[in-house]
């Protein structure tokens, strides 16, 4: 595995040694003239995939640094956000959390605050300048050299911003993985070259710079072997148009991934349409660990509304993708995304969505209303559309595509599906276990015995009973931690 960094490159300074107690057993830490004893980290991360793989990469090198996660804010001996910059909710919650940790840094002496991710890039500076209590912020690309930054702030120099671009020659990083889950986020292009009018990626995450297929089977391998992994997700924010600069495609990826063994499923995103290419839609039909799930954002069922994002197809050409995708894999469940109110939109061109979702058939949606966001091409767009006019707008996009879900998820009553457990509650006062099958879809069960632990099992379960937003299951048999394989289930 290389060694070089495209998310921050460490420079000659201190480095973390362990010390073990040899009465207590206790680790100690060492890097330069401080000393780090067991302490805690409290993280809150906001946004998309990436974000979340971004936190579980920095969780792990914390734990060089002797830091643990912890879910209780009192506990915390370090906090830090991973902000999204792309809708103004993720914005809003997170604003009002950073506001609220004031209180929490006057009650604890010596808590850190720090904040990263896309809001860190654009508006790091400022932020550690109008909030006394946030100590520092970095941006997206230099997550890698997390310890010398909080080394830092220990040494006393706090109030400090990081947002640099990496400039390795080449985008290569290892797979940083914390806890027990059986699934990793495997990042293999970071960048978006696409400037849709609406977003502010291409301005948070740079240009984009992709991991040599090599590289990234030789992480997955590894991950799989020595640390359990069985399903992968590879991320990018435009991940088909992985590997274009080193002559590889997500398709000769996704087939070099399908000869490990122990690998169960193979899942990517987020996807451009325009980028989906013949090659890795066959790939579809003929790899035996992808998953029959992809998520393929629409934004809008208008040509002319896509034309004003810069999208760079029409709804023709999306939906004849999905018609190239099932006649690939008739077992395909599709998704997407759109923007409801999208600047100056039609009565006409709203009702063009909702006409793409009745041909699209999509088995869920997430959806939003227009956010204006700083730097983009749309915020310098004369926008005459007013917030209720979005509000109404993206009421009857829901409504309308859960009628479409109701029609589909009752096509699923009486069909046996296997799913990989993550998270068990309480559904109307009845314990239940949670899963996610292949194709993605969400089922719920209610368990032999309480007392049993589900947890990163996988399991049989046959639908009993379905509505647009739940599947309820019935199970047929518990398969453990380790999975037989998947390729001829759902």
């Amino acid at each position: 595995m290389a060694t070089a960094s495209g998310l921050g490159t460490r420079g000659n300074g201190p480095r973390e040694q362990s010390i073990i107690d040899p009465i207590t057993g206790e680790r100690t830490v060492v890097m330069g003239d401080l000393t780090f004893p067991p302490r805690k980290v409290w993280m809150k991360t906001f946004g998309c995939q990436m974000n979340y793989h971004d936190s579980d990469r920095i969780a792990a090198h914390l734990q060089d640094l002797n830091f643990t996660k912890t879910e209780e804010l009192d506990e915390a001996d370090l906090v830090l956000f991973n902000t999204c910059a792309v809708r103004d909710l993720s914005n809003n919650k997170f604003y009002s959390q950073l506001g609220e940790i004031k209180h929490a840094k006057k009650k604890k002496g010596g808590l850190v605050v720090g904040i990263g991710g896309c809001v860190a890039q654009t508006e790091g500076k400022e932020l550690v300048k109008k909030y006394k209590h946030l100590d520092f912020a970095f941006g997206t690309d230099v997550i890698d050299t997390i310890n010398d930054m909080v080394f830092r702030v220990y040494a006393g120099d706090s109030k400090f911003t990081i947002n640099s671009w990496d400039r390795s020659e080449n985008f290569s990083i290892e797979t940083k993985v914390s806890g027990d889950s059986p699934q990793a986020f495997v990042n293999i292009i970071k960048g978006c070259n696409k400037y849709c009018t609406y977003c502010i990626v291409p301005y948070t995450r740079g240009k984009e710079r992709s991991r040599l297929m090599a590289e990234v089977v030789e992480d997955v391998t590894k991950l799989v072997k020595y640390q359990g992994i069985q399903e992968v997700t590879l991320l990018g924010q435009n991940v088909n148009s992985y590997g274009k600069e080193n002559g590889e495609t997500l398709a000769m990826l996704i087939t070099e991934l399908d000869k490990i063994d122990g690998l169960e499923i193979i899942r990517y995103t987020t996807s451009h349409p325009y980028d989906v290419s013949d090659d890795l839609i066959a790939v579809h039909g003929t790899s035996k660990k992808l998953s029959k799930h992809l998520h393929l954002p629409v934004q809008s069922g208008s040509a002319t509304v896509l034309e004003r994002m810069h999208r760079e197809y029409t709804p023709e050409h999306y939906l004849g993708l999905l018609q190239k995708l099932r006649a690939a894999q008739p077992e395909i469940v599709l998704s997407t995304d759109i923007i409801a109110g999208f600047v100056n939109e039609t009565d006409e061109e709203h009702q063009a969505t909702l006409d793409l979702l009745d041909k699209a058939q999509f088995d869920f949606i997430y959806s939003y209303v227009y956010s204006k966001r700083n730097k983009t091409r749309a915020a310098n767009f004369e926008d005459l559309l007013s917030d209720d006019v979005r509000g109404t707008r993206l009421r009857e996009i829901q409504a309308h595509q859960l009628k479409i879900q109701d029609k589909i998820h009752q096509t699923m009553i009486g069909k046996t599906y296997r799913a990989l457990i993550d998270s068990d509650g309480n559904m109307g006062g009845i314990k239940k276990w949670k899963g996610r099958t292949n194709c993605n879809r969400i089922v719920h069960f209610i368990p032999e015995s309480v007392d049993t632990d589900y947890k990163w099992h996988w399991v049989d379960v046959v639908i009993t009973s379905a509505t647009a937003l739940s599947c309820q299951a019935e199970l047929v048999a518990d398969l453990g931690r380790i999975a037989p394989s998947l390729q001829n289930k759902n």
